[in-house]
């Protein structure tokens, strides 16, 4: 399905004349340049905040997005709220009347806005099957407001009338009769489908903001649907051919990631051979699935089209410091509240010992003591392919894991507050038969988990 509408999406672009392209698909396109923005956002026009708790790297990346009149990208690194700071974006769009798009490549990172946007009692609607949408979101959704609301009374009237007609024909024996039921059920049907596409258009259409997966968006429920606005969460990690499904019904869009973490996740072996051009039977350099439209832009306008969150919220200063210098230009600074935070300053009493007053701790593994092992897994077992990669695994470096885990146990910290996570399947499965057996008892969250190597849930991050 998503192949399908990205192709279909792909097609249409590649079939639009030069002439029907608007100023918004222009600049995307890289043939014209966006708009200007003023330097002095400031001097726009005050900004009534809703949560003044905001950063001022977070309200100048709003103002930005707000006085941009085609694209705007928004560069959060980890812990900078991002997702708070569009939180923030998307009210302030509705107190300007603008209709609001909002698209994330994962059903976890949509419903994550969703979950933020509730509170504000505004009118949303969440499009997506209800199986892959987070409890939490579910009264949001369209499967469930299409039941519930006050647009969804006439279309019940229609689902009892049926339902009643249907058990008229158990108690009727006489053909006849039999047979005009059939014809009243038909007819009926054709009423409800009616009356649900309009319960439907009428939910969708008096919602100022929707909400979607990239490829959701390109779904019949949106057929017919124009936005002011798409802001696209998650953007570095989503394929371009994707943001394009939501980007052909607006005519602006703020892209919202961090184009120096992982880029989207490609499972064709030849995702990153260059592509040919057809008209010239040449090869464009550089072009690969890879490059997404976050990636395409900046390079394309340059970075005034981008804002940078800059306060983050996640780490002590001294974790944050190696990709500040390495990734953002120096820029980033950590919070008060997390810049000097340590184990030992948790809600109960921890020892005071050098794994404990240490933000960041570091161990050699190089050399022979510490023997990697090989092995090939099927890399998509759900798709049924034989596409094997090649996982690793060190079964000393479990050993020293699971001694350092002891030793932070041993010191008091409760084991649900520990996390040991590893980018690598073989060695979840090495350390898992490790099993950590723990004094006390280690909890489940503090097993392997097969995501990127860190120590510590709050406060040992690499």
């Amino acid at each position: 399905m998503l192949g399908c509408r990205m192709n279909q999406t792909m097609t249409r672009l590649q079939k639009m004349k030069p002439d029907e392209y608007s100023n918004f698909v222009r600049v995307l396109f890289g043939l014209t340049s966006p708009s200007p923005v003023p330097d002095d956002l400031e001097s726009t026009g005050t900004v009534e905040w809703i949560d003044d708790s905001l950063n001022p790297s977070q309200k100048d990346a709003i103002r930005f997005a707000l006085a941009s009149r085609e694209v705007a990208l928004i560069h959060g690194p980890p812990g900078t709220g991002k997702t708070h700071t569009l939180i923030e974006l998307i009210l302030q769009m509705l107190k300007q009347n603008l209709r609001v798009l909002v698209c994330g490549p994962s059903n976890i990172s949509v419903d994550n806005i969703v979950e933020r946007l509730a509170p504000h009692k505004i009118p949303i609607v969440r499009l997506g099957h209800p199986a892959r949408l987070l409890p939490s979101v579910l009264n949001h959704s369209l499967d469930v407001l299409t039941q519930t609301s006050d647009a969804a009374a006439i279309v019940k009237d229609v689902r009892k009338e049926m339902d009643a007609k249907q058990a008229s024909i158990r108690k009727t024996r006489n053909g006849r009769e039999r047979k005009a039921i059939y014809g009243d059920l038909k007819e009926l049907r054709k009423e409800y489908r009616e009356r649900e596409k309009k319960c439907v258009g009428t939910l969708i259409g008096g919602s100022k903001v929707v909400l979607a997966t990239l490829h959701g968006a390109g779904g019949f429920q949106l057929k017919d649907e124009d936005f002011d606005v798409v802001i696209i969460d998650e953007a570095s990690q989503a394929l371009e051919a994707q943001c394009w499904v939501p980007l052909l019904k607006a005519k602006k869009v703020v892209l919202a990631g961090d184009h120096l973490q992982l880029p989207p996740t490609i499972k064709s072996l030849n995702s990153k051979t260059k592509t040919k051009s057809k008209e010239e039977g040449g090869i464009i350099k550089g072009m690969t699935l890879e490059t997404t439209l976050f990636d395409r832009l900046l390079k394309i306008h340059g970075p005034g089209i981008k804002r940078m969150l800059t306060i983050q919220y996640r780490m002590h200063e001294k974790i944050m410091r190696f990709p500040s210098d390495e990734l953002y230009e120096s820029k980033l600074e950590a919070a008060e509240g997390v810049k000097a935070r340590l184990l030992k300053e948790l809600p109960y009493e921890i020892e005071e010992n050098e794994d404990t007053i240490e933000p960041l701790i570091f161990f050699d593994t190089q050399g022979g003591d510490f023997p990697e092992k090989s092995e090939e897994e099927d890399v998509d077992k759900k798709a049924g392919k034989g596409m094997m990669g090649e996982s690793k695994s060190n079964e000393m470096e479990a050993s020293l894991v699971k001694q350092h885990v002891q030793n932070l146990v041993n010191a008091g910290l409760n084991p649900e507050d520990i996390a040991v996570i590893t980018p690598y399947n073989a060695q979840v499965r090495t350390g898992r038969s490790k099993q950590f057996n723990l004094n006390p008892p280690c909890s489940e969250s503090a097993r392997y988990q097969s995501l990127d190597f860190s120590f510590g849930l709050r406060t040992y991050e690499i």
